[in-house]
């Protein structure tokens, strides 16, 4: 662009409009007041010219060229030297569609570079690529052992997790890495940053209160269980995690105050919380759900070891056992954990089904297919819709719960993991498991285009048809060339079409799964599911007990509990 040109547009917004429409920019007085504070932050106007040279090639084909482009401004102002990032553009013809394309797919991480502009020198070194767990975990506990105050280390937590969720976003966005890969990567950082938090923790109370010991003076062993999605290896971007603190060894710490273990590894399990959730200027490191613990809600914040297997062999539910079988240890002493799971296993796979298993399994199937039958009528929930993400995750536990005890090599936490183990076990035919990756792998990458657009846990698809046409661009709809003689699909049809096959496809797949396994159940009484349900409804509460004449129910179902 000649300079004239550009000094032209900035005097004058109207001879510039054209262009801007050309680019896909909708809101023109914004555009062209962005392109005029850059022309004023120190950049000169022949790199501000080649800067949008670039922004001509590039700008059409973003999902969003509004957002990018304002966020482009801001990150320009932001910068230490807007004149050296001005050349860096100039000199590097990647560097400018690489942040387009982060500042058009999400608020939240435009919002982490323009915090940090710095921060992405470092992407452009790392390049995105997936780095070790160990390296992780090593990294972060060595930088958080050198602080001993507490908010130094919540923030040392958070910026270490809001740099690393760069780094798998550029490998996630511009990369284009596996699905796989990604989750595997946001895992990999929670299991850092729970390590840090409990070294951390650690550290102060046995300051505080000594290090607890066992009778025979050898130290008590802690370790917190990941479950859920962190336990199978394929966290979200957004997600909750599910955690579950023990330890192993009664007796009490060897310091001057000395406190009986089972109160030291409590207010551990409390500290390892407050390093993890507390609000602080840099948000929260995650948010932690503990309903999964032996009791759930009820139940103690952290039990002993034995407590736990006790609690599982006498009180355990079929719906517990499903959620151990996405159990790992995650933080602390991962060889306790190892030992846990290992004594737990014969409990969660079973290879004798007693009367009790097959009840408890058959109200695990119908539970699917009901909440499939209430919930699936949102068609834009991605989680819990028909033929959702939740389908699939509880149908493949099912079946590993149902074909584990015979099948030792079924028994593994994450989902694309279980569906190649069920089909090299013959629990699913090639197709069946070539489908479910492929669809799978889909929905899990619409759901993490979703949440980190703003860092929010959604799983929602946009109502607005401007919003799912970006949302389509972003999952690449529209990038690849047509079909020598056909016409270039529109993006957001071509979604629309995908999305509806794809989900369809999973729900006749499932359906058929479900009545393989054990046929039709539709007459079990309704007390049965009642009982067998970790989190019934209020509605199916009320209908169940309205029978027996209760004048109040709310009440009536936990005293039955």
């Amino acid at each position: 662009m000649e300079i004239a040109q550009l000094v032209q547009w900035l005097d004058q917004p109207e001879t510039a409009a054209a262009t801007l429409r050309g680019w896909g920019i909708g809101d023109l007085p914004r555009a062209h007041a962005n392109l005029l504070a850059m022309s004023q932050s120190g950049l000169t106007l022949d790199l501000l010219a080649i800067i949008c040279d670039q922004l001509v090639q590039h700008l059409p084909h973003c999902s969003d060229p509004d957002r990018a482009l304002n966020n482009l401004e801001r990150f320009l102002l932001a910068s230490r030297s807007p004149l050296s990032l001005g050349g860096l553009l100039e000199r590097d013809p990647e560097a400018l569609p690489t942040l387009l394309t982060i500042f058009a797919a999400s608020q939240h991480l435009s919002e982490l570079l323009v915090r940090d502009p710095e921060s992405f020198d470092l992407l452009r070194v790392t390049d995105g690529q997936p780095v070790a767990r160990e390296v992780l975990v090593g990294e972060l506990c060595a930088e958080v052992a050198a602080l001993s105050d507490e908010r130094a280390v919540m923030t040392a937590l958070r910026r270490f997790k809001q740099r690393e969720t760069l780094r798998i976003a550029f490998g996630d966005f511009v990369k284009k890495q596996r699905i796989e890969t990604v989750v595997k990567q946001i895992s990999f950082l929670a299991d850092a940053i729970c390590e840090a938090a409990v070294q951390a923790a650690f550290r102060k109370l046995s300051k505080d209160r000594g290090v607890p010991l066992r009778a025979d003076r050898s130290p008590a062993r802690f370790v917190v269980l990941a479950l859920g999605k962190l336990g199978g290896v394929e966290l979200n971007y957004s997600s909750d995690i599910d955690l579950v603190f023990l330890y192993d060894g009664e007796g009490q710490t060897d310091g001057e105050r000395t406190t009986a273990n089972v109160e030291f590894f409590d207010r551990l399990a409390k500290q390892v919380i407050k390093l993890l959730t507390e609000t602080t200027e840099l948000g929260v490191a995650y948010r932690v759900d503990m309903r999964l613990r032996p009791e759930g809600a009820q139940g103690p914040l952290v039990q002993s070891r034995e407590a736990a297997l006790h609690y599982y062999d006498v009180f355990g539910r079929t719906w517990e056992r499903q959620a151990y079988v996405k159990a790992r240890p995650l933080a602390g002493d991962i060889e306790l954990g190892r030992e846990f799971l290992s004594q737990l296993e014969p409990w969660i796979y079973r290879r004798y089904l007693t009367l009790a298993d097959i009840t408890g399994i058959k109200a695990l199937k119908r539970r699917i297919e009901h909440r499939a039958e209430r919930e699936g009528g949102d068609t834009r929930d991605v989680k819990t819709g028909h033929g959702g993400i939740r389908d699939i995750e509880f149908v493949i536990q099912f079946l590993q719960l149902l074909n584990g005890g015979d099948l030792p090599q079924i028994r593994v936490p994450g989902t694309l993991d279980a569906i190649a183990q069920l089909e090299q076990a013959g629990c699913l035919t090639w197709q069946e498991r070539s489908l479910l990756e492929e669809n799978y792998a889909f929905l899990r990458k619409v759901e993490h285009r979703l949440q980190i657009m703003f860092d929010l846990q959604t799983h929602t698809l946009p109502a607005s048809e401007d919003e799912l046409r970006k949302l389509a661009v972003r999952l690449g709809y529209g990038d690849a060339p047509p079909a020598e003689g056909t016409a270039k699909k529109n993006p957001l049809t071509a979604f629309l079409a995908d999305f509806s096959q794809k989900t369809e496809l999973n729900r006749k797949i499932l359906n058929h799964l479900l009545h393989s396994a054990f046929g039709d159940d539709s007459h079990a009484e309704p007390e049965v599911d009642l009982i067998l349900d970790p989190s019934p409804s209020e509605e199916s509460i009320r209908q169940t007990l309205a029978k027996y004449g209760f004048q109040d129910v709310t009440p009536a179902y936990p005293n039955l509990m």
